[in-house]
């Protein structure tokens, strides 16, 4: 459940725990849309290479806090985020503000409440607004 001073922010998240999914990251997946988003757990860098379209990425640190917010990542870069404990890449002209809650603190969520980091879950990410 989500308290008042949270939103979800992306209901459909796919965590990209092995190797090949890290390798090969949203090529094999479906065109994103506003409410999905690939959630990359201990990186601090990506690559575009193949890809057709920009990207929105989002790094947060090992408190889950949010610590930078690239937006229009073009195809054939690297991108690489000093600090990051995590990524979460997105289709590209997201709508929300994420600049402005830079410093904020995302929460991984699945079925039955917080998600254990541990195992692969599909999940939805919250913002903590508080």
């Amino acid at each position: 459940m989500t308290s008042e001073k949270e939103i979800i922010l992306w209901s459909k998240v796919k965590a990209m725990k092995k190797f090949h999914q890290r390798l090969i990251g949203m090529l094999g997946e479906p065109q994103p849309t506003p409410e999905m988003a690939f959630w990359f757990p201990f990186c601090k860098s990506i690559h575009t290479w193949g890809m057709k379209e920009p990207i929105d990425v989002v790094a947060f640190d090992k408190a889950n806090k949010i610590i930078e917010v690239r937006r229009f990542i073009c195809p054939n870069e690297i991108a690489r985020f000093k600090g990051a404990h995590g990524l979460i890449e997105m289709a590209a002209g997201n709508f929300w503000p994420l600049e402005k809650w830079i410093g904020k603190k995302l929460r991984f969520i699945n079925k039955h409440g917080e998600l254990n980091e541990n195992k692969h879950f599909d999940c939805c990410i919250a913002i903590e607004l508080n």
